[in-house]
């Protein structure tokens, strides 16, 4: 076992120093390395007792897979285990939530990550399953060189993530580690030849030891210039931007660096909003000119479906430090608000009305995305948050709209782009539409009042956008849809005019409510168009007619003659400039981030809100460490108690050989019977730490244990019997007789001279052996070996099967064969002189 204690501790360590690599990926420290310090050492421990027990490599596998789902339990799902390590089926789900939640954190948050359950649950996983592999590897198969593979895999995640790299003192840390490894291949190396060979009592002494001071010294001095040259040589190499290849300007690299924050969103939905079962309340705004609240714009389109674009913000675009002032033309409207945030509503845009100009009481990193206006942070949320905010609000005038005009700059070609393979109906329809307008403004809100005229009916039940060909379905065949399809139906026609266009994402204003405020639900999930226009900027449009009204047009394209709600003057869908962030709406019971930032997704009744109630039982992070590190431990270093419990209970079964495959002459299994309770005295002695050596007839080793029976107190240590009767020892004594003489003639006398006795009386005699042992050994002796019974740790075979007949006497011994032994028995069994431990001339006599 000690031979294991080095390669053990060195795989832990260098598990635990090169999680430093993943320190740069993580915005702060505790959250995410006391629970991957927790994962490292409960996967050693594990491993460690597997062995300790001896189980095979696919019990040890099964047992540390255990370890996993126990600490992921109690690190991120307590509430809903059982004594907060057990998983329930409420712990499957929320583990499954919080891993979703754990895989759009990674492909929508920029570095450094701030704290997220998902992200824990995912970080343990990994590392867990990482210092597994290494363990594996460095202990068991003792190749440590190769156990440096699956560290290298987590500075691989940060090399390619950081454009820095993952920064000095992670590479000094692993640097350590990978040497620990080497030093300790070294060290298996030169023991697998043995004993080094030496002169001199000084060498006598190192004997063993594979490396002596001096090759020690050697070796680090390799390792300390091989570190000095892989620091210095990549500051003297070039590089294509003439910095070099390690940037000497300050941040990661030469790029933007801490300065910068980008994110790159995935696909933005509000079906699941829309189509949820109940209704999430999301925003509470106190305003006194309720508008639209924006979250981002969809830009990309591919064909079937508007997605994203990345977006780019440095430490100057921080809202903190002021916004910029509205670039727009024509006439404009302010407008201000209080917004409050559920706490639910986890998203990393925030909802604003119009063009923000000033933002108070916002805390957290929030930037500005210039080129976009839109209003995000990679570092926070929106949830719980409550702001002010101060807008204007693009109103321009008929004449205004109809006189802009000019060509469209290079950096809206994105809003412009079409794929070449759309339906070619889209143009003989848009020709129709827009047959009698003459200016661009007239097309478009030709297009717009097309779309909410009665040929077209607004159906959460209309084909979704992301079905291949169903924006022709929606146009030419169905003319069903919900706000997705209004508003990228009219995004794409508006593109085929050569006018830029997206879809904005967010929220109609909401319901009014007693005091005054408007509620915000997941039901007020929105989509519409934005179409820009020389000199004026990005406008908004509304060609969705809800059912439940709560769509209105803007005042410069109101609702016109043909249009079902006649002429709508009410305030709509402001213009509102910087789209591009994508919207996930927060409206889902999980309060964790949504898997996706989808504006849908809100209204989940999946259970996904139990992984923070889960984790609020309250106990302290030391005792959770303590707990999640001492359960499999506990509950491994019971097997051992367990085994031989049932083995005893096994080998003292009445009629446990009857029938089997012994003898004719022993229809009764009594000779299994004798050898079942020899195997037993034998592991009690084991266990009470009584040496009876392997070349010991039965009758040497009666003769131990008579002399363990006879030997004083202190000789025994200090003695608390638990039945200390002194009249026990005889009758304990007259037992070993008997069980030795039944012993020796199930093993040596021909089976049908044998004569064991009955089951029954060989199993008294056990008993009474056996309990007498116990009453005298020390009580600390006695408690190791219920908690830890040496008999099992030490393995062997059980009962009958480890003292199988001997068909013949050894040739060495002169003897006859055991058939030809005499009849009564009496010939006396090859003994072991106790001085000179000379082995048995019986074969397998134990």
């Amino acid at each position: 076992m000690n031979t294991r204690l080095i390669p053990t501790a060195v795989s832990a360590g260098a598990c635990l120093l090169s999680t430093s690599a993943l320190s740069r990926l993580f915005d702060g420290t505790r959250w995410w390395l006391v629970p991957v310090a927790i994962a490292v050492v409960v996967a050693v421990s594990t491993a460690a007792a597997s062995r300790l027990l001896r189980l095979p490599v696919a019990a040890r596998l099964l047992v540390s897979l255990a370890g996993l789902v126990v600490t992921v339990t109690a690190l991120s799902a307590r509430g809903t285990a059982v004594l907060g390590v057990i998983p329930t089926p409420l712990t499957v789900r929320t583990l499954r939530a919080l891993i979703s939640d754990g895989g759009s954190d990674i492909s929508r948050l920029a570095t450094p990550v701030p704290h997220r359950p998902g992200l824990v649950v995912l970080i343990v996983v990994g590392v867990y399953l990482t210092t597994m592999l290494v363990e594996l590897i460095v202990v068991t198969l003792e190749r440590p060189t190769l156990g440096g593979l699956p560290l290298l895999a987590l500075y691989a995640v940060s090399a390619a993530i950081l454009p820095g790299g993952v920064g000095a003192v992670p590479f000094l840390l692993g640097t350590v580690s990978f040497v620990g490894l080497l030093l300790l291949d070294g060290r298996l190396a030169v023991g697998r030849w043995g004993r080094t060979v030496s002169a001199g009592a000084s060498a006598e002494r190192r004997a063993g030891e594979p490396f002596g001071p001096r090759a020690a010294v050697t070796a680090l001095g390799v390792s300390l210039v091989a570190l000095l040259v892989a620091f210095t040589v990549p500051l003297g190499l070039p590089s294509l931007d003439g910095a070099g290849l390690v940037s000497r300007k300050s941040g990661y690299g030469a790029g933007d660096g801490p300065s910068s924050a980008s994110v790159v969103q995935p696909i933005v939905s509000v079906s699941q909003q829309l189509h949820a079962d109940a209704t999430v309340p999301l925003l509470r705004v106190t305003t006194s000119t309720p508008r639209y609240l924006r979250l981002t714009a969809l830009e990309n389109f591919d064909g079937q479906l508007f997605t994203l674009r990345a977006l780019n913000a440095t430490r100057d675009d921080r809202v903190s430090e002021g916004l910029p002032k509205p670039q727009v033309g024509g006439q404009t409207a302010t407008t201000s608000a209080d917004i409050s945030v559920a706490s639910r509503f986890n998203e990393l845009y925030l909802p604003v009305p119009g063009i923000p100009t000033k933002i108070k009481g916002l805390a957290g990193d929030w930037r500005l995305a210039s080129p976009t206006g839109t209003i995000f942070s990679t570092r926070t949320s929106t949830a719980g948050a409550s702001y002010q905010v101060e807008a204007v609000i693009p109103n321009p005038t008929r004449t205004q709209l109809e006189s802009a005009t000019g060509s469209v700059p290079a950096s809206l070609t994105v809003d412009t782009a079409l794929p070449s393979d759309l339906d070619n109906r889209l143009r003989g329809l848009l020709a129709t539409i827009t047959q009698d307008a003459r200016t661009t403004y007239d097309k478009v809100y030709a297009v717009q009042e097309y779309l909410r005229s009665s040929v077209f009916t607004y159906d959460l039940q209309g084909a979704p956008t992301t079905q291949e060909g169903a924006l022709a379905r929606f146009l030419f065949v169905t003319h069903r849809g919900y706000c997705e399809q209004f508003a990228s139906a009219m995004t794409v026609l508006v593109r085929m005019l050569g006018v830029p266009a997206r879809v904005a994402i967010g929220f109609v204003p909401g319901e009014r409510q007693p005091d005054g405020s408007y509620l915000v639900t997941n039901r007020q999930a929105h989509a519409w168009p934005e179409v820009w226009f020389p000199t004026l900027g990005w406008l908004g449009f509304e060609p969705t007619r809800r059912a439940d009204g709560a769509t209105t047009t803007p005042t410069y394209a109101p609702a016109g003659v043909a249009d079902p709600d006649g002429l709508g003057l009410a305030p709509g869908p402001q213009s509102q400039v910087a789209p591009e962030p994508e919207p996930t709406t927060g409206a889902q019971t999980d309060p964790t981030p949504s898997p996706t930032p989808t504006v849908g997704d809100g209204a989940s009744d999946t259970p996904t809100g139990a992984p923070i109630d889960a984790r609020g039982s309250g106990l302290p992070t030391w005792t959770l460490a303590l707990l999640v590190a001492a359960a499999p431990l506990l509950l491994l270093l019971s097997v051992p108690a367990l085994v031989r419990l049932r083995r005893r209970r096994a080998r003292l079964r009445p009629g446990r050989h009857a029938g089997g495959p012994g003898p004719a002459t022993d229809p009764g299994g009594s000779v299994g019977q004798v050898h079942d309770a020899w195997a037993e005295l034998l592991d009690v002695a084991a266990d009470l730490g009584i040496t009876i050596r392997p070349s010991d007839s039965p009758r040497g080793g009666i003769t131990r244990l008579a002399s363990y029976l006879d030997a004083e107190p202190a000789e025994r240590g200090p003695v608390e019997p638990a039945s200390p009767l002194p009249s026990a020892y005889p009758q304990a004594r007259e037992a070993l007789e008997r069980l030795a003489a039944a012993e020796e003639r199930a093993r040596y006398a021909p089976a049908d001279l044998a004569g064991p006795p009955p089951p029954a009386e060989i199993t008294k005699d056990v008993m009474v052996a056996t309990e007498t042992l116990w009453s005298v050994a020390p009580r600390g002796r006695r408690i190791m070996a219920r908690l830890a019974p040496p008999s099992v740790l030490r393995g062997g075979r059980d009962g009958a099967s480890r003292f199988r007949r001997s068909p013949q006497v050894t040739e060495d011994s002169g003897h006859a064969s055991a058939d030809q032994a005499d009849p009564t028995g009496a010939r006396a069994p090859d003994r072991t002189d106790t001085e000179t431990g000379s082995q048995p001339v019986v074969t397998n006599c134990r």
